[in-house]
């Protein structure tokens, strides 16, 4: 059973483009999200960074429109990945694998991400909801949630 996750921030990193040994497109970046929690102190942020891996023509997308600070909407599935430090201290990170993403405007900086806007139409992104189907090269299926027409890089 995978647990699904929305996340509504800033990426942390531009995304990073990369081939599998197959020649399957992989995208990666980091995204951070902040809530607040109630202390006695008063409101405190927290920030939470989670990596998120994508697939297909979605990652290819990604690479060639997510820059540091851009603000997205990511949903997919979250994992855990173990590992140990140099020092031999066990860690654990949270990684979720893209299943689609919006770009939700504004970022960080205060820019509203009109470049990345007027390059891709407001759309919804769908990629793989299985990640070994997409590593085993398997058609990933895409969709446009906005306006049902076909747009450039759709797949």
């Amino acid at each position: 059973m995978a647990a699904s996750i929305s996340i509504l921030g800033n990426t942390g990193s531009n995304a990073e483009l990369r081939y599998s040994d197959q020649g399957l497109p992989i995208a990666s970046f980091s995204i951070a999200s902040n809530s607040f929690k109630n202390t006695p102190e008063g409101k405190v942020q927290i920030t939470e960074w989670f990596n998120v891996t994508a697939f297909g023509k979605v990652a290819e997308t990604l690479a060639a429109h997510v820059k540091k600070g851009t603000h997205l909407l990511v949903l997919g599935r979250l994992t855990f990945n173990p590992w140990v430090t140099n020092s031999g201290e066990p860690r654990a990170g949270a990684e979720v694998i893209l299943q689609s993403f919006e770009f939700a405007g504004g970022n960080r900086n205060g820019d509203s991400g009109a470049d990345a806007e007027q390059a891709v139409p407001e759309t919804n992104y769908t990629g793989p909801v299985d990640a070994q189907s997409a590593a085993n090269g398997a058609a990933l299926v895409g969709e446009s949630v906005a306006g049902g027409e076909p747009f450039a890089g759709q797949f």
